[in-house]
């Protein structure tokens, strides 16, 4: 009975659990490399563009507000240029570390 209080009558969240658990501990193995790093980068930074895209794509059908859109766009755009931010100085590090 408390579990159905919780949201947990739904499957999809341990699913969801699962999958994040197994990204980390994944990620936690092999994050020393630094083509990991930055491909993760990348890819996050990929992701939240796809996302600004969708948004806009959302907002033009009429399906959601355009400050809405905007809102979410704004903020999925600043967690690219944090991502892509954070990957220049790696590299810049990385470069430093080699000379």
């Amino acid at each position: 009975m408390q579990l159905m209080m919780l949201g947990l009558h739904d499957v999809q969240y341990l699913y969801e659990f699962l999958f994040w658990l197994v990204t980390f501990l994944i990620l936690r193995l092999v994050w020393h490399k630094p083509k990991v790093r930055l491909g993760y980068g990348y890819f996050v930074a990929a992701l939240n563009v796809f996302a600004i895209a969708m948004y806009t794509l959302s907002s033009l059908s009429g399906q959601m507000s355009r400050l809405d859109a905007f809102a979410f766009g704004f903020l999925h755009a600043m967690v690219s240029v944090v991502m892509l931010t954070l990957i220049h100085k790696e590299v810049n590090l990385e470069k430093q570390k080699e000379s």
